[in-house]
């Protein structure tokens, strides 16, 4: 941030191992401009998210000039470029806008009097959007990079043009709409943006020529971030926290440096972070003050005077009066964070970036040992630092934001997601979902800032992360396990997941303590739609506890893929050990009106499942003798962990008898039953007949 403005458009290039800001103005053309192009998706500009079917896209070129540049003045300024793949035109949207996205000129797409034009038809050599620029500009008479029309800017002097930002520097950005008319897997190609113009005020002279970057974007679902992201984050720096520490400025900068900017380890009151400069700081105050209430300006009515200064003056705010007086994020959920800590007590750290001019990508890294077939969450937290750095088109202040954050993700060169505006509202997480492929282990991920610059955008980022969304898996029995000998040991898991991918699964068992493991039983599963996700039952073929089994330990492995279930950093794992015992067990033999049946009874007072009619036909029954009234859950599964159907009932105290008809539709097979009842689970194994 340049004295006494806030911070005029800003070039931020984030390291991090998925760190974050940059942008629009992608490229410095030369030592003296710099330029750019981006979107913005205005069907997501208030929460962010994917790009999908209908969405409405402003597709934005942006062009910096210093002030003065080629003395004051450029010749025959034009811009021509192309609608992107995948879309349509939006009728009147042709644009000249403010370094805040406001309108600053505005022009019918016919071929008319202004300088404006859109033709729907892109040959060799034409284009479907015009813009002639300066203040004598004409309609073009054709939509090709003839000088037709387009007349002088004015860069510096008593002439300048507008928009301008701090310091008297032009900035110029372009605009125009469309709306995706692709489908989910579809990709949008942004044209072939160009500026054009002249050093010389001769028709004959060579242009210039900025070209704008063809991004693409994956049209996807909207997908919302998953509520249990846990395990490995592969993002460095403390697990992208930035670590902690009892001084203001951390002293060594990020493993992975922003190019072409200065790292500030002395941020005080005679140091700020101006333009171009970034620092890792467990509180923004200047005076490392932690009153957060502090006066800011156009309201500075304290004096600014003293070592440190009175507690409510602007001068205990970065520039005297602007950036907020914060901690950082970690540790907390929510959009307040921490609150700023004084010098000498341990804070969190912080990266806080002031951006040039023109912002470029801000982070770029590959990353390896992922998973295949394994969705991730991206994400960070991000804070807009500044209520009141907003500048008009004329460079003057506003006082108020000014141009609010707004950053795209890309794997692997594709955009996936955009996060909207980040307003000064505090902490917001950004991030969104993304699925590897079938064989795929590393990815390359960036981050860019779509929005322009100029007054504001200035930024705080913490807590970054790259996890998985894991499954949740319920193991019966869990534990250490006591069974009493000759009796049926059923184990199962219940499989849940927020989405519907870990369907690999394998039972495994070890006489040895865990030294070595077999492998019992293996499948897929098929999960089912759930209200928390997608949820599944895996069994295991059912056994009778002897003393070979004693002390058997088994466990319940899931992944997403065969060869993930051998990875332990892709596979997730559940177990149990069974103990069997004969102490106090009874075996009781009984008659009933089909071959005599075996069963077990424990002496103690306890719940039971009873007369299973074992194989069924056309309906299938069992007692349960309960030992308290309440709900039950009785589900049926086949032998591919399918759900064949689920009934919930209620219970008496006592006897309770179940008879589920129309069965006669159902293949015959080997099916599972299972009943829930309290906080105990039951198992067996059907026979179905015809």
């Amino acid at each position: 941030m340049t004295k006494p403005l806030p911070g005029p458009l800003k070039l931020i290039r984030i390291f991090l191992l998925l760190a974050l800001i940059s942008g629009l103005c992608q490229h410095t053309f030369s030592q003296s401009t710099k330029f750019g192009n981006s979107y913005i998706n205005l069907s997501k500009k208030t929460t962010g998210g994917t790009v999908q079917n209908g969405d409405t896209l402003e597709i934005r070129t942006c062009y910096y000039f210093p002030s003065g540049y080629n003395s004051n003045a450029i010749y025959f300024v034009r811009y021509v470029d192309n609608v992107p793949t995948k879309t349509i035109f939006a009728s009147d949207s042709l644009r000249l806008i403010t370094n805040e996205g406001l309108t600053y000129k505005r022009w019918t797409p016919a071929s008319d009097t202004d300088p404006g034009t859109y033709d729907p038809i892109s040959a060799a050599g034409r284009y479907n959007v015009r813009i002639n620029m300066g203040r004598s500009a004409t309609n073009p008479t054709s939509n090709s990079k003839n000088i037709v029309g387009a007349a002088t800017v004015f860069t510096g002097g008593a002439s300048q043009d507008k928009p301008r930002v701090g310091g008297g520097n032009t900035l110029i950005t372009t605009s125009f709409k469309v709306k995706v008319t692709g489908n989910i897997g579809d990709t949008v190609i942004l044209g072939a943006g160009q500026l054009l113009y002249k050093l010389t005020n001769r028709s004959t002279a060579a242009d210039v020529v900025m070209k704008a970057i063809q991004y693409q974007i994956l049209i996807s679902s909207n997908d919302p971030i998953c509520p249990n992201a846990i395990g490995k984050n592969f993002v460095g720096e403390a697990g992208g926290s930035f670590d902690s520490g009892k001084v203001q400025n951390r002293a060594t900068g990020p493993s992975y440096p922003i190019l072409n900017y200065t790292y500030l380890n002395n941020i005080s009151s005679t140091q700020s972070v101006g333009d171009g400069t970034y620092a890792i700081l467990n509180n923004l105050s200047p005076w490392a003050s932690t009153n957060q209430n502090a006066e800011k300006k156009n309201n500075c009515v304290t004096s600014t005077a003293g070592s440190p200064p009175p507690i409510a003056s602007c001068a205990n705010r970065m520039f005297t009066g602007h950036w907020d007086i914060m901690g950082d994020h970690t540790g907390s959920n929510n959009a307040t964070g921490n609150p700023p800590v004084a010098n000498g007590t341990k804070g969190g750290y912080m990266l806080i970036v002031n951006a040039d001019y023109a912002t470029s990508e801000a982070y770029r890294q590959d990353i390896s040992g992922l998973c295949p077939n394994t969705t991730y969450e991206f994400s960070l937290w991000v804070k807009n630092i500044c209520t009141n750095c907003g500048v008009d088109s004329s460079g003057n202040q506003t006082w108020n934001p000014g141009v609010l954050p707004n950053l795209s993700f890309s794997i692997d060169d594709l955009d996936r997601y955009t996060s909207g505006p980040v307003d000064t509202l505090g902490w917001e997480k950004k991030g969104f979902l993304f699925k590897t492929g079938a064989s795929q282990s590393s990815i390359t991920i960036s981050i860019r800032n779509n929005a322009s610059g100029g007054g504001g955008n200035d930024w705080a980022i913490d807590d970054i992360a790259l996890v998985t969304c894991s499954p949740n898996l319920n193991l019966v029995p869990s534990g250490n396990q006591n069974v009493c000998s000759n009796s049926q040991v059923d184990i199962s898991s219940t499989v849940t997941s927020f989405f519907n991918n870990y369907t690999f699964y394998r039972f495994e068992r070890s006489v040895d303590n865990g030294a070595t493991w077999t492998v019992p039983g293996s499948g897929t599963g098929t999960p089912a739609s759930v209200s928390n996700g997608y949820e599944y039952t895996a069994q295991l073929a059912p056994f009778i506890a002897d003393s070979a089994h004693n002390m058997n330990q088994y466990r319940f492995i899931v992944a997403s893929s065969v060869a993930n279930l051998s990875n332990s950093a892709c596979a997730y794992t559940a177990s149990t050990k069974i103990f069997v015992t004969t102490s106090n067990c009874v075996v009781l033999n009984m008659n009933d009106s089909s071959s005599r049946i075996r069963r077990t009874a424990n002496r103690d007072n306890e719940t039971k499942i009873e007369r299973v009619i074992n194989p069924f036909s056309d309906k299938l029954s069992f007692d349960i003798i309960s030992v308290k009234k309440g709900p039950v859950l009785i589900t049926i599964v086949d032998s591919y962990g399918s759900v064949v159907r689920r009934v919930r009932s209620n219970v008496s105290r006592g006897f309770n008898r179940f008879i589920l008809q129309g069965w006669d539709h159902v293949s015959k097979g080997t099916y599972f039953l299972r009943i829930d009842l309290g906080n105990e689970s039951f198992n067996r194994i059907l026979i179905k007949i015809n």
